[in-house]
C-alpha cells in the first residue's frame, strides 16, 4: 500500500481532490509571517559539514552523545527559546513496530532542550489517520508529555499559514505556522522503507508540515519534497535509525532491521545521504536527495563531510 493509497483509505479524499489547501485562495501574506525570516537562513552552533552518528541502544545515551558531540545542546538551544520537534507519528503503529521515531528518543530531546533553557518544546505531526490512536499508539504522546513537552496533531488548517515557496512545483502552500514561529526547529524523522520514494528521510518528514500534500503526488512528488527543503531548513535533523522497517512502508507492518545508530546534522542532505547507505543504496538513487543537492540545499557527497561516531 502507498501512501496515496493509505490516504485515500482513512478518507483523506480531500487531499486528491486539492481542497485542503491548495488552487483555495488565500488572505495572508507570507511577509505577514516570520517566513522571510527564517525559511531559507536556520543556523545553529554546529559544524554544517560535520555528521555525528552516535550508535548504541539506550536512547538517552544516543541523544547525550550525539548532542556532546555536536557541540552542546547549548549551542542550538537558548534560554526562553521555543523548540519545534518534528517526528514522525502519522500511522497508528506502535513503537516495537519501527514505522514512527522512536518515543524514548523524542522525550530525551524534549528533556535536554528544556534542561538547556527552553520556555517551551512541541512535539507535532500531521498523521495519516485518527490524531488521537497515532498519538497514543506511537508512545509520542506520553513520552513526551512525561518529559515535560507538548505532543499534538497539526490536522486542522488553522495550524497553517500560506507562504510563497518560489519553486517550480511548490509556488505557494500552507505550511506550519508553529515551525514558522520557533526559534528552534529539529526535525526528527525515522529512517525505513517507502513505497514511492524507496525510503522516508528527513525531508520526505518535512512533508508533514503541508496542509495539502496530496499536491506533492499529483505534480511531481521528488521535486515538490527539494522544493519544500529548500524553503525551510531545520535548525537540526535526527535521523532515528536505530530501526525500521525494510518493506510495506510508509505505513507498515513489514520486516525490521536494526541499525542502532542516530544520525545528528544540520545539513538536512547530508542526513539523508548517510541514511541511504544504511539501507545499502547510494544518495543518488533517491531522487529527492539529488533534487534537493541540486537546489543548493546541502552536500550528498559524504566524502566531503566529516563524519564521527561516537
Amino acid at each position: 500500500m502507498d501512501r496515496r493509497q493509505f490516504i485515500s483509505g482513512v478518507g483523506y479524499g480531500l487531499l486528491s481532490l486539492g481542497l485542503a489547501g491548495c488552487g483555495l485562495p488565500f488572505s495572508e501574506k507570507s511577509g505577514d509571517t516570520k517566513s522571510n525570516q527564517t525559511s531559507s537562513a536556520a543556523v545553529s552552533g554546529y559544524d554544517r559539514g560535520k555528521l555525528v552518528i552516535a550508535e548504541g541502544t539506550e536512547p538517552n545515551l544516543l541523544i547525550e552523545k550525539g548532542f556532546t558531540a555536536l557541540g552542546g545542546i547549548s549551542a542550538l538551544v537558548r534560554s526562553g527559546a521555543t523548540v519545534v520537534i518534528k517526528p514522525n507519528f502519522s500511522v497508528p503503529r506502535k513503537p516495537e513496530e519501527a514505522a514512527t521515531t522512536n518515543p524514548r528518543l523524542v522525550a530525551a530531546v524534549v528533556k535536554q532542550c528544556l534542561a538547556a533553557g527552553a520556555k517551551e518544546v512541541k512535539v507535532i505531526d500531521y498523521p495519516f489517520s485518527s490524531p488521537p490512536v497515532c498519538l497514543a499508539n506511537s508512545g509520542i504522546k506520553a513520552a513526551v508529555e512525561a518529559a515535560g513537552g507538548r505532543a499534538f496533531a497539526i490536522n486542522a488548517q488553522n495550524f497553517y499559514t500560506q507562504v510563497d515557496i518560489g519553486g517550480k512545483i511548490l509556488k505557494t502552500t500552507l505550511f506550519s505556522k508553529d515551525v514558522l514561529e520557533a526559534d528552534v526547529f529539529i526535525n526528527f524523522p525515522i529512517l525505513k522503507h517507502h513505497g514511492i520514494t524507496k525510503l522516508t528521510l528527513g525531508m520526505k518528514n518535512m512533508m508533514g508540515l503541508v496542509w495539502d500534500r496530496g499536491y506533492f503526488h499529483r505534480t511531481d512528488l521528488i521535486q515538490g519534497i527539494a522544493e519544500l527543503a529548500a524553503f525551510r531548513k531545520p535548525h537540526l535533523t535526527i535521523l532515528d535509525a536505530t530501526r525500521g522497517i525494510t518493506d510495506n512502508g510508509p505505513v507498515g507492518p513489514g520486516p525490521i532491521r536494526e541499525w542502532n545508530q542516530v544520525v545528528f546534522g544540520v545539513d538536512p542532505v547530508a542526513v539523508d545521504a548517510y541514511g541511504t547507505t544504511l539501507f545499502g543504496l547510494k544518495p543518488a538513487e533517491i531522487g529527492y536527495v539529488s533534487a534537493a543537492a541540486q537546489l543548493g540545499v546541502g552536500e550528498m557527497d559524504l566524502q566531503k563531510l566529516t563524519v564521527v561516531k561516537v
